[in-house]
């Protein structure tokens, strides 16, 4: 432990036999607050990579083992951004495939609109055509690019 870690420590464990004081018997306190002091001095890190400390104690052990840790981060984290530039590749082309289809549909609609027009000279034909290119666009047009 560092000095100032020491320091801290031992400020607080003045400052539990303080608030100990008339509440414990005058002989246990230093062993009170010792104990209360070990049980709530705690280190945390969080990340991929172990405590710089614990890095070292590594090293230390196993030779070689810091560099192989280090290694087997940098490999997982370009597996990672490999996946992430793979799946968002997959989603563009999703995407530009569903506005292809959609504006490919949409044209044969068009279409089929004016060729049963031609064809029958009824009016309800071709509208049906044109009012379902219509909806798909509209539809389309408030869902936005996103489908939201």
């Amino acid at each position: 432990m560092s000095s100032r870690a020491v320091s801290a420590v031992l400020k607080i464990e003045d400052a539990i036999e303080r608030e100990l004081e008339g509440k414990v018997q005058k002989r246990e306190i230093t062993e009170v607050a010792r104990r209360i002091t070990q049980i709530a001095v705690s280190e945390q890190f969080s990340g991929p990579m172990p405590h710089p400390k614990h890095l070292r104690e590594y090293d230390e052990i196993l030779p070689g083992a810091a560099e192989r840790i280090l290694s087997m981060a940098e490999q997982n984290l370009e597996h990672s951004m490999g996946m992430d530039r793979t799946v968002i590749a997959a989603e563009i082309e999703d995407t530009k495939r569903g506005m292809r289809y959609g504006a490919c549909l949409f044209f044969a609609l068009i279409l089929g609109a004016f060729a049963s027009l031609f064809v029958t000279n009824n009016p309800i034909v071709p509208g049906l055509f044109l009012g379902a290119a219509a909806i798909g666009g509209i539809v389309s047009f408030i869902k936005g690019r996103n489908g939201k």
